[in-house]
């Protein structure tokens, strides 16, 4: 049997695997992912206010506000990604809760300053991970403790208190929108 050169040419061409798509170009000032909705920007930025004006008005009546920047990063990741693992309350409150009791353990050792710090931050880190409550803004946690040697008792509840706070907004906040949040509770 005889096939002609264009007959051959055919059948190869259908043998051969497809070319890929080509990707778009990306540039540095074109991010790819896409921009969330406005109401899912405009709730974020509300609740995040709201979360924040709580925390600062109890961290004022307890004298203690400088727990606000790592939690203000914890709101951050709670109200704008509340489907992320990381804005989960096992992590929110595990993290922040064990970040803090290293770094107390820590200063009971009497380490204290910037030294200290980044050993407290790395095994408040690496714990977080084994334990699966790994949360960033609590290493922002683990060095305003090491740096300021806040009273225990004190610094330990309004941490929880705020953490629980932040949670809880979100939750309040995600009910009103009639959307899932936490995707886990623990």
């Amino acid at each position: 049997m005889t096939h002609s050169r264009s007959e051959i040419r055919e059948t190869e061409d259908d043998t051969r695997p497809a070319r890929p798509a080509k990707k778009p170009r990306t540039r540095w000032w074109r991010v790819a992912e896409p921009r969330p909705p406005r109401r899912t920007v405009a709730s974020a930025a509300v609740t995040t206010s709201v979360a924040l004006t709580v925390l600062v008005a109890v961290g004022t009546l307890m004298h203690q506000t400088v727990l606000i920047p790592p939690l203000a990063a914890t709101a951050a990741i709670v109200t704008a990604t509340p489907g992320s693992p990381l804005a989960q309350p096992r992590h929110v409150l595990g993290g922040h809760l064990l970040s803090c009791l290293v770094c107390f353990a820590v200063l009971a050792l009497g380490w204290h300053g910037p030294w200290a710090a980044a050993v407290a931050c790395g095994a408040a880190c690496g714990l977080g991970l084994v334990l699966k409550v790994a949360h960033p803004p609590a290493m922002a946690t683990a060095v305003m403790i090491m740096l300021t040697d806040p009273p225990a008792t004190r610094f330990v509840t309004l941490l929880a208190v705020g953490a629980a706070l932040l949670v809880l907004v979100q939750l309040v906040s995600s009910r009103l929108r009639r959307q899932v949040y936490p995707t886990s509770w623990w």
